[in-house]
Formats: C-alpha cells, sequence, structure tokens
C-alpha cells in the first residue's frame, strides 16, 4: 500500500471509530456532566486556558462522574454479555478482575485493592486501554475524565491535584510549553492489563470479579483486527497485531528495549497479546491455558507471569510498559512507531 494509501485508511478508520462513538456518547451523555471541585480555581482556570489554545487540543473542562468504589460482580452473574465482547483482565491486586468494555464508558475506574492503588481507563475513541499505578511519588492520584482529548485521546483529570494527563502517552501537561513540549517527562507506573473476551473469562477465570456499572450497556463495536499491541521504549514503540499470534501461543522477542530482553506472547485463539521482562529462555506451551510458556528449568508460566509449578514456582516476571490501542492511534500520539518485523518467531 502507498503512503498515499495508508494515509488515506488511517484516517477513514478515524472517522468511521468517531461516527460509531458519536452515539454512545449522546447516550450516556447524563452520566458524564457531574462537576467535580478543583483545589485551586485559579491554577485550574489557568491549566484550561492554555489548553483551549494547544493544537490537537479538543473539549472542554467537564469532568467526568468519579468513579471511585466501583461495584463488581461473579462471572455467573453476568448474562448481557456476548462471548466475542472485548474486556481487560488484571491481577495486579492479587485477584482476578475483569473490566468489560460495555461497561467503561466511564472512562476511568479508581480502584484499591490488597495495598494496591490504581485506575483503569479506557478512551473508547482510540480503543486503548491503561492500568495505572495511581501513586506518583509521595501522591496519590484520583482520577476521572477531564472532558478534553489530546489527538482523540483520553485525557484524565487528577481530582487531586489538578493535573489532565495524556492516557495514551502517561505524561502530564505542563502548562507552559517548554522546548516545544507540552507534556512534562513520563514520570508514572503502570501494571499489566491484558485484553482479551469474555468467552476466555468464562472459560478460564470464573471466580474473577466484573466490574459492572448502572450507565447503560451499549458501547461501540470493537474492531479487534485492528487492535495493536505496543510496547513502548525510549526512543520508539513497537506494535504488535493479533494475526501474528496464529492459534495456540505463539513468542517471538522484542528488539525496542535494546540491553533488555522481551518476550512478547499471544494467541488467536483465547484473544490476547502480552509482554514480560525476563532473562529466561522460554517457550510456547500448547494446549494448557492460561499456563502459556515454560522455562529452561521446566517451570511453567501463566499469562500473568507467575511460575505456577516447577524450580521457580511462586516467582512473578515483571512487564515492559506495554497496552493495546487501535492502529491508527499509535501512530498519531507518537512519533516512532515501528511494526514488528522478525524471523524470530516461535
Amino acid at each position: 500500500m502507498s503512503t498515499k494509501g495508508l494515509d488515506q485508511y488511517l484516517e477513514e478508520m478515524k472517522i468511521v471509530s468517531k461516527l460509531a462513538i458519536i452515539s454512545i456518547l449522546l447516550y450516556t451523555a447524563g452520566c458524564q456532566t457531574e462537576t467535580l471541585p478543583l483545589g485551586d480555581s485559579q491554577a485550574a482556570n489557568d491549566i484550561t486556558k492554555q489548553l483551549d489554545e494547544q493544537e490537537h487540543v479538543t473539549g472542554n473542562l467537564n469532568p467526568f462522574k468519579l468513579i471511585e468504589n466501583p461495584e463488581y460482580k461473579t462471572v455467573d452473574e453476568i448474562a448481557h454479555l456476548r462471548d466475542d465482547d472485548l474486556v481487560f483482565l488484571t491481577k495486579a491486586s492479587g485477584k482476578v478482575q475483569v473490566f468489560p468494555y460495555r461497561h467503561m464508558l466511564v472512562e476511568v475506574v479508581n480502584e484499591a485493592v490488597n495495598g494496591v492503588w490504581m485506575a483503569i481507563s479506557y478512551c473508547p475513541i482510540t480503543r486503548s486501554g491503561i492500568n495505572w499505578n495511581r501513586v506518583v511519588g509521595v501522591d496519590t492520584m484520583l482520577l476521572t475524565a477531564s472532558g478534553y482529548l489530546f489527538k482523540d485521546n483520553l485525557m484524565p483529570l487528577d481530582v487531586n491535584s489538578d493535573n489532565i494527563w495524556s492516557q495514551m502517552l502517561m505524561r502530564r501537561f505542563q502548562g507552559d510549553a517548554l522546548d516545544g513540549e507540552i507534556f512534562a517527562f513520563r514520570e508514572l507506573t503502570t501494571y499489566p492489563m491484558i485484553e482479551t473476551t469474555w468467552l476466555t473469562v468464562k472459560d478460564h477465570f470464573p471466580d474473577a470479579s466484573v466490574y459492572v456499572n448502572n450507565i447503560g450497556m451499549k458501547s461501540a463495536e470493537a474492531a479487534p483486527n485492528e487492535q495493536q499491541l505496543g510496547i513502548i521504549g525510549k526512543e520508539s514503540v513497537e506494535t504488535f497485531s493479533l494475526d501474528m499470534f496464529p492459534g495456540e501461543p505463539t513468542m517471538h522477542m522484542s528488539t525496542v528495549n535494546p540491553g533488555g530482553k522481551i518476550v512478547v506472547a499471544g494467541s488467536s485463539e483465547h484473544h490476547y497479546m502480552l509482554a514480560f521482562l525476563t532473562t529466561y529462555n522460554m517457550e510456547p506451551v500448547q494446549g494448557k491455558f492460561p499456563l502459556i510458556m515454560k522455562d529452561e528449568t521446566g517451570t511453567m508460566w501463566d499469562i500473568f507471569g507467575e511460575g505456577m509449578m516447577g524450580e521457580r514456582a511462586g516467582e512473578r516476571l515483571e512487564s515492559p510498559l506495554y497496552y493495546t490501542a487501535a492502529d491508527w492511534a499509535w501512530r498519531d500520539l507518537y512519533e516512532q512507531v515501528n511494526s514488528f518485523e522478525s524471523g524470530d518467531m516461535r
């Protein structure tokens, strides 16, 4: 495809996403207009004035309803989700929690479980989902959607500090631009979160807790084949598509972080892509999901990076900075995006 043809395709995908979401936002508008007090009104006025003047920033300061004490149900209690509905899956708190796309039009859910302070954010236009570590230095954030978008992507507001962030860039708006940069350096961390299907949850995680809300169950139709996993390095983003992982688990090594070994695993059958930092020699495991790989000692590892049996049982692998988003969104938000191309598949 020519560069011109690719650009046209990406623009068309953006238009389709926007049109699909407009009716949804209108449907749920009543839940998104709750006004939240900002700690320093003058500081808030300064920030909004500066944001209003920035290129690529749209919308206005209109905070969504704050979700601080989320409600959960068991998998058996959920009857309205389809098998192919997309969900987020995380075990950051030590227990398996599920956040269906259909329940995430609130866009940000704050949670604190077992000493883990996190916020699950979902932007329905860019279809990007991130599990934020709400603890930044000595401060703890409390996030909600601000009403602003940067390049069509969610800009969360921390109601504790009045700071506004770019979700996909994971960087804080810094007011007066420094050397042309309107966002500060990246100063937060994230927890791993996996995009998968409701069928995978039902079949393999029946004891999971499922986030619910009473706002309505309509949502945009996801386009799974257009989703890409992006691993974020210092200078670039390396992206991966689900069609690179046919059938049962497939693995390869990422080169986005020189000096560090990243194992990327995925499966179109169970619909997931994920990544781990490890020096172990991993190979895929077939037919034992949620176990997906084993190392040179024979230790088996699951999709949460936990050693489940063998010499290294009880260990947990760390993850690089990654999340999933629409293919066009990666290219809009990041200057250097490289699609994975390698023969190092397993």
